[in-house]
């Protein structure tokens, strides 16, 4: 069994905390993103995958599934002359 030392993981969840205020605003912007990819999804028709295909990738890529959607996955509407 390994036994860390009380100070020591005090001196770890210190150092996590300072970073705490950096990681707050960065969590709210992805699920928000990610609200917001979700929403646009069930809301219109999806290109190139099925949408539960859509919501495994906005789901488990977060950020970068969300913004690949955003610019790939949305079916865009025909211009009307």
């Amino acid at each position: 069994m390994i036994k860390i030392p009380v100070t020591e993981i005090n001196l770890v969840v210190a150092e996590i905390l300072k970073f705490l205020p950096f990681l707050i605003p960065l969590m709210i912007i992805e699920y928000g993103l990610m609200v917001f990819a979700l929403v646009l999804l069930f809301k219109n028709e999806a290109a190139y995958l099925p949408k539960w295909a859509w919501v495994l990738i906005i789901i488990f890529f977060s950020i970068i599934g969300s913004v690949v959607f955003l610019i790939v996955g949305r079916k865009k509407d025909k211009e009307y002359d």
